[in-house]
């Protein structure tokens, strides 16, 4: 399908649009890429492009880099000239500046997604403001990925017998936005990829990613169409449960593999003892399975509605609204989820919490619906406490409100003027607690009012020799530990508490679970660079274990 170019910057929005791949470079209709026109933010863009968040280098077969992508030419120009997408396949995987143009929009577009839903600003784990994407790198599949100590993602490219040229990775749509979204959990949450967290930790990271990268593409009604057009599935046929599953829609990376995506969501079998399972893609399946049963049972529940299949638009409609909800439910949710030792009970949790405080009246039953996804597959959330505000009433507030928004010693203030928060967290009083983050937030909920929130978080870290940890808590341990604890705590716009979500320190029972089933080694006496490189370990394992999975199929 041929790009469209738009010459100008939509100022009243500062806003551009941009044309990139819809999914890959085997994804056709009539012949041609399928594309799409991305709404990015503006920004000033030096050549690469380069903008305040990203930066794009596109290297290639015997050069380190590719003459630089130029969009904006003066320091005041809002103007530029789209690059369309080649109409041929290999003058596609040849084309250098469409690939920046494409990875770029891809990019920004994840961000912004993130940041319009959750309402701030998001940075990066690394310091510095600016996440590099090398788009043609000389490695293998398994290395392709996030680097959180670089801040950078390295996508690689490989051999493809339905080409000649080599197929660059960066090509394919969902690895870009899953990658992206990894760094963009790893500098919201950065404990999840702790190298001795927990498996739901490092599961989570990529199951979100994951979701993230297959619902992204809901964005648009037409981006729906085209897929279900791209799978010859029509409203004249009668659009059937299985023709929906298997379209671009319920998969990650379709095409990259010659027989089938790389991974799959609602047609995956998900085994009865999947809590057992270390492999972090295998164990964040149930909760990628449980997302999409959701936005699969939404759809068809529109679809069921007097008109629900009248046409091919109203049947994509349905869907585009639906993955659109669902997303930004789950999005919203991760900011109500505990900085750390999070399970997949804290994310349902914690998208139903932020859901309700959003969209009060759910009058087409998504919380209901989510509830039923997940209920089979062991994951809950209560009913009656889902604020986690049943034992913290009569709270003091000796703080300021102007200074309560931004101010980690006001939070501390108040924790510590409110023994039942500190008794709730469990709190060890010989070790220092840390206040992480303090940021305010502005949501629009669906009635058009805005939601303004504080949320703050809090960790404290506790090391403890084998014979304290037996003689204290009664742990089983052969060697010294960190215990690990803190909790999310989220002020509504007056300034008082709304919804918590607290991981207890010296509760022997939760750390002992947690001991159970850390993903890795204790990280007590192990210097700072060293655990930076443990750190970066965690992605590549990932990575790893992504292309084991890739071989397995």
């Amino acid at each position: 399908m041929p790009a469209v170019g738009f010459p100008m910057a939509d100022f009243a929005t500062s806003r551009r649009m941009m044309t990139a791949l819809a999914e890959g470079p085997f994804t056709q209709l009539e012949g041609e890429p399928l594309t799409t026109s991305l709404s990015v933010p503006w920004e000033r863009l030096l050549p690469g492009p380069v903008g305040s968040r990203f930066s794009t280098d596109v290297g290639g077969p015997g050069r380190p880099r590719a003459r630089p992508l130029v969009l904006d030419t003066e320091f005041e120009s809002v103007s530029y000239d789209d690059v369309g997408c080649p109409s041929g396949l290999e003058d596609l995987l040849g084309d250098r500046r469409f690939l920046a143009q494409h990875a770029y929009a891809i990019a920004a577009s994840t961000l912004d997604l993130f940041e319009s839903t959750m309402g701030r600003r998001l940075g990066w784990k690394a310091r510095g403001h600016r996440l590099a994407l090398k788009l043609y790198e000389p490695i293998p599949f398994d290395e392709t990925g996030y680097d959180g100590q670089r801040c950078e993602i390295r996508f690689g490219h490989r051999k493809d017998p339905r080409a000649r040229r080599h197929v660059p990775l960066a090509l394919y749509r969902d690895l870009i936005t899953h990658e992206v979204t990894h760094a963009i959990i790893d500098g919201y949450r950065p404990h999840l990829a702790d190298p001795d967290g927990t498996l739901d930790e490092h599961a989570i990271h990529e199951a979100v990613a994951d979701v993230v990268a297959m619902l992204s593409v809901f964005s648009s009604t037409e981006r729906v169409a085209e897929q279900l057009n791209a799978a010859q599935a029509t409203a004249e046929e009668g659009i059937s449960d299985d023709a929906l599953v298997q379209t671009g829609l319920f998969g990650v990376a379709d095409g990259l593999l010659t027989r089938q995506a790389l991974r799959r969501s609602v047609t995956d079998r998900v085994p009865p003892d999947w809590r057992s399972e270390r492999e972090p893609h295998r164990r964040g399946a149930v909760l990628v399975k449980g997302l999409m049963d959701t936005v699969l049972t939404l759809w068809q529940t529109r679809m069921a509605r007097p008109g629900g299949r009248a046409s091919e638009y109203q049947i994509a409609d349905s869907g585009a609204r639906v993955g659109r909800q669902v997303l930004a439910m789950l999005i919203r949710g991760i900011s109500y989820t505990p900085p750390i030792d999070v399970t997949f009970d804290d994310i349902l949790r914690g998208i139903l919490a932020a859901d309700a405080v959003v969209v009060p009246d759910d009058d087409h039953d998504y919380r209901g619906t989510l509830r039923a996804a997940f209920g089979p597959l062991g994951i809950t959330a209560p009913d009656d406490d889902l604020d986690g505000l049943s034992g913290l009433r009569d709270l003091h507030y000796p703080v300021r409100l102007s200074s309560l928004a931004s101010d980690p010693e006001e939070v501390y203030r108040f924790l510590w003027e409110n023994p039942a928060m500190l008794r709730a967290a469990a709190i060890d009083p010989d070790i220092p607690l840390v206040v992480e983050r303090v940021r305010p937030s502005m949501r629009v909920g669906p009635d058009g009012f805005i939601v303004s929130e504080i949320g703050a978080s809090f960790v404290q870290q506790v090391p403890m020799s084998a014979y304290d940890a037996r003689r204290r808590l009664g742990l089983r341990v052969k060697g010294n530990i960190v215990l690990r604890g803190g909790g999310l705590i989220r002020f509504n716009e007056g300034g008082r508490l709304a919804f918590a979500a607290i991981k207890p320190v010296l509760d022997a029972e939760r750390q002992q679970a947690r001991l159970d089933e850390a993903a890795g080694p204790s990280m007590l006496g192990v210097d700072a660079a060293d655990v930076a490189t443990r750190r970066a370990g965690v992605f590549s394992e990932m990575h790893a274990s992504a292309r084991r999975l890739a071989d397995d199929r």
